[in-house]
C-alpha cells in the first residue's frame, strides 16, 4: 500500500467527533470486520483515544473513491489499522485489521514524537 499526505483529510479527522451517529455502517463491512475480530464499537473506539494518527491517503492500490489509513489503539489497546472513506461528514469504515510491522513502527515513531 502506498500513501500520500492529505492535509485537508488530516484536519477533518482531527476535528471529527466520534459519535456513533457520525459513522456510516453497512452489513457487509460489519461482517467483514467481525471476521478480523473487530466490532463496530471497537472500531469507533479508535477515535475516542488520544493518539490515533492519519497515516495518509491510499494511492496504491487505486480505488474509485478516496480512501485513507488511520492507525491507533482500540479501547482494549489493540494496535489497529483502519481503512476508511468519507461519506459527507461521516466516516465509512472499509476494513479494519491489526497493524502490520511497518505500520506499528510508523505509529510508535509518530506518537513518540508528538508525546
Amino acid at each position: 500500500m502506498r500513501l500520500k499526505t492529505d492535509e485537508s483529510a488530516a484536519q477533518w479527522l482531527h476535528d471529527f467527533v466520534a459519535d456513533p451517529e457520525n459513522f456510516d455502517w453497512d452489513e457487509g463491512n460489519i461482517r467483514k470486520n467481525l471476521k478480523h475480530g473487530y466490532s463496530a464499537e471497537q472500531i469507533e473506539s479508535l477515535f475516542l483515544q488520544t493518539e490515533y494518527i492519519f497515516a495518509g491517503k491510499i494511492i496504491e492500490p487505486a480505488h474509485d473513491e478516496w480512501r485513507g489509513l488511520v492507525l491507533g489503539l482500540t479501547e482494549g489497546s489493540r494496535m489497529t489499522a483502519l481503512i476508511l472513506t468519507r461519506r459527507g461528514e461521516k466516516i465509512r469504515p472499509i476494513s479494519c485489521r491489526p497493524m502490520r510491522k511497518d505500520e506499528r513502527r510508523f505509529y510508535e515513531n509518530t506518537t513518540q514524537k508528538s508525546g
